[in-house]
């Protein structure tokens, strides 16, 4: 989901990345429309996502670094997984307090035989290689090292990300914002865990599974 405040050049983005069968999660089209509204005046995206498709969140963020009027984001409680490329896309990129960046190798679901198996950790391997490319842009760790985090499914507090080089700010303002749980989460923080309901989880597994449904016809 997108809301627009327009008075103040702001754009929320809350909830998955890429489109589901129901036309439903944050897709780079939808926020193309959304700048768009702005009137090439400079925008504010604040992010509380997840995460999700690896494809829309990379061609989100290249949607927000082409916009003629520059973009700052603000990470509002979670920027994760893809929604973590999509925070590098601003210029500045605050982190609210309390707010965290998790980082991870990419995934999906995938049934087969050992040939399409193999096939599919080469694809996945590929996705890997261009998220390292872009978060090497930022982050002050080399190629080596950033696989290495995103192997281990990495989470970044505030105070870490802007030493990590993904933010380059925090406030502490904290915002109301709260974090969702998901389905592709491996180890997240308690709190994050206990404070997610289990519908959310519910909700982000039937998410995930409607992205690589897509993905695959």
């Amino acid at each position: 989901m997108i809301v627009i405040n327009k008075a103040k050049n702001e754009l929320f983005v809350d909830g998955v990345i890429g489109a589901d069968w129901t036309g439903e999660g944050v897709t780079a089209m939808s926020v193309s429309d959304a700048l768009e509204s702005l009137d090439g005046g400079r925008a504010t995206i604040r992010i509380n996502s997840p995460g999700g498709s690896a494809d829309e969140g990379i061609a989100i963020y290249n949607t927000l670094k082409r916009y003629p009027g520059g973009v700052d984001t603000v990470n509002e409680a979670l920027a994760a997984s893809a929604a973590s490329v999509v925070f590098l896309a601003g210029e500045t990129r605050t982190m609210s307090s309390g707010s965290r960046i998790m980082i991870h190798r990419a995934l999906t679901i995938e049934i087969g035989n050992a040939d399409r198996m193999r096939k599919t950790a080469d694809v996945l391997e590929a996705y890997d290689k261009s998220l390292i490319e872009i978060y090497s842009q930022y982050m002050t760790d080399n190629e080596q090292e950033i696989m290495s985090l995103l192997s281990a499914e990495t989470w970044y507090s505030a105070d870490n990300a802007v030493s990590a080089g993904l933010a380059t700010d925090k406030t502490e303002k904290k915002s109301k914002a709260k974090a969702a749980m998901a389905a592709w989460f491996k180890n997240p923080p308690e709190d994050i865990a206990i404070q997610s309901h289990r519908k959310d989880l519910v909700k982000s597994r039937l998410a995930f599974a409607n992205l690589t449904t897509a993905k695959n016809k």
